[in-house]
């Protein structure tokens, strides 16, 4: 995987998490609070950006 493969992969699940917190919003408070908990760091990641590392004994194709 690219890192531009990553990165997208990394976007599009945040856009699921954003609907997913959309839904969650007004029904289900403990849910919803926990769906931001656990996305926190890649919602708001400290420096403004997620940096991506490859895995030892991956390719990177």
């Amino acid at each position: 995987m690219t890192s531009e493969q990553a990165a997208q992969l990394i976007d599009d699940a945040l856009d699921l998490v954003q609907e997913r917190l959309e839904s969650l919003d007004q029904g289900q408070p403990l849910a919803h609070q926990a769906l931001m908990e656990e996305f926190r760091e890649w919602r708001h990641p400290p420096g403004g950006h997620i940096d991506l590392m490859v895995c030892p004994g991956f390719s990177t194709s």
